[in-house]
């Protein structure tokens, strides 16, 4: 049996657990269509009925569709005013609204505190904040959650609970967190998905937790915001009715059933009037004819740059599949796989295929239709330099001919990250040998075995270095990326 010298560096699986669910681009993109032509329509337009506003609660405006009673608002968005401030309710506790932003959306509600000389949150017993993912509410990705207390699970999370942590600065630079000095902290920004609905404290966890909004981690703790967990709400449908009258003055929308909502009504605008969900209005254009100009000359515009791109995306596709093909000229076999062959192989690249990850990105493991086994290393989204990378691998593997080197099958440029394909090695690393965790009742590896394995090993790298036209330095060589 032949020793092989993996090229691909091999990568750690890690434990993964997440504190926050994640749910709704859908809504986002509605989100950002609706802003856009309302923005555009607006210059052109006469307003008609306005949806009822609720009045202040304790120095803060409460914009639509916010409610804070069944006569204003809409019932979906439902915030309480208690007399001396507003409350924000999750499905098991209740948090105080510091500010609401109309523009955006969104709203800060102050997080829990730490229960009196203790490093323990005040909500712990609800496992911390966790919002009722079918309302419109959901938390944004503008936050900082620090973690306090956790338990060294934790280390192998997603999470930052190293000794440059930002939580390392806020406890030292925290009085009102000084019972957690002593414990393990974490920290991370909220994001890498476009809402979440959960920050979690418990047991098997961190216990305690507090949030900062848009905070600028150059700053010294004492210039830090007040705590804070900002909250975006979905833009609104038309206000739910009950009769006519609940329209305004119902010249401009009709209450009628709503199709998506069996037993609600809702005032829908009247035709030639949209309806405008930031300001919670029906609104008419001056003449048909600008707004039907207007509107034609946007989808013009959107589609000439949505063609334009897919044109660009096409001609730069085409490019690199012809530097890869004139990099194969007088290579052996480097094959250009299509994306559909990769995904097939791969089963969309699912988890259960995912055998290794690291500073690249990730490698599944594949069978062609043929039965052949593939190990495709897919590079990580948003590394630019990904495609040189590819481009550059191709050109000198693919002139990589000896017995005790991985075999590069080819490449694949069609989907989003560049991709490699290498021939599948079943039989584990010389790590897991050394260590006895590939032994199968065969005993560990004996002396000659090591010896035979040491001296291909020598022979992979010689031809690499000596033969190889350029050279090719593995830079990473170790147990691990060896294949006996």
């Amino acid at each position: 049996m032949n020793q092989r010298t993996f090229v691909m560096k091999n990568c750690c699986s890690i434990t993964r657990e997440y504190f926050l669910k994640v749910g709704y681009q859908r809504r986002l993109r509605n989100h950002l269509n609706s802003s856009f032509f309302t923005a555009v329509l607006f210059f052109c337009t006469a307003f008609g009925f306005s949806a009822k506003h609720c009045p202040d609660c304790a120095n803060i405006s409460v914009p639509y569709p916010l409610s804070t009673g069944p006569t204003c608002g809409d019932p979906s968005y439902k915030i309480r005013c208690n007399g001396d401030s507003l409350i924000f309710d999750t499905l098991n506790n209740s948090y105080r609204i510091t500010s609401i932003n109309p523009q955006s959306q969104r709203l800060v509600i102050r997080p829990a505190n730490l229960l009196p000389d203790t490093c323990l949150a005040s909500d712990f017993i609800h496992q911390g904040i966790h919002l009722n993912n079918s309302l419109p509410f959901n938390i944004t990705s503008s936050n900082t959650i620090i973690y306090l207390n956790c338990t060294d699970s934790l280390l192998l999370s997603p999470l930052n609970c190293s000794s440059n942590s930002l939580c390392h600065t806020y406890i030292n630079g925290s009085k009102a967190v000084s019972p957690c000095e002593e414990s393990l902290c974490c920290s991370f920004r909220t994001g890498g998905s476009t809402t979440a609905y959960m920050i979690q404290v418990r047991n098997t966890g961190c216990s305690a937790y507090t949030s900062f909004v848009n905070l600028n981690p150059n700053l010294t703790v004492n210039q830090w915001p007040e705590p804070g967990l900002e909250i975006q709400w979905e833009l609104p449908r038309e206000p739910v009715c009950g009769s006519q009258v609940d329209c305004g003055d119902g010249g401009n929308s009709t209450c009628g059933p709503d199709p998506h909502e069996a037993g609600t009504r809702r005032c829908f605008c009247k035709p030639g009037f949209l309806w405008d969900p930031v300001g919670g209005i029906c609104f008419q254009s001056l003449t048909s004819v600008i707004v039907t100009i207007l509107v034609a000359a946007i989808v013009v515009f959107l589609l000439y740059k949505r063609n334009k791109s897919i044109k660009e995306s096409q001609e730069r596709m085409v490019k690199e599949r012809e530097e890869i093909l004139h990099a194969s000229v007088g290579c052996r076999t480097a094959k250009l796989f299509t994306g559909k062959e990769i995904k097939k192989a791969t089963k969309d690249f699912s988890k259960d295929c995912l055998i290794g990850a690291g500073g690249y990105g990730e490698v599944y493991q594949g069978i062609l239709e043929d039965g052949t086994f593939l190990a495709v290393k897919v590079a990580k989204v948003g590394n630019t330099k990904g495609t040189d990378q590819v481009l550059n691998e191709v050109r000198i593997l693919c002139q990589v001919n000896h017995r005790n080197l991985v075999r590069l099958l080819g490449c694949s440029v069609e989907l989003e990250q560049p991709i490699l394909v290498y021939e599948y090695i079943d039989n584990g690393n010389l790590l897991e040998h050394l260590q006895g965790e590939r032994r199968k009742g065969h005993g560990l590896l004996n002396w000659t075995s090591r010896l035979r394995i040491a001296h291909d090993t020598a022979e992979g790298l010689a031809y690499l270095h000596s033969s190889a036209v350029p050279p090719i330095y593995h830079r990473d060589v170790k147990s691990s990326n060896i294949l006996p």
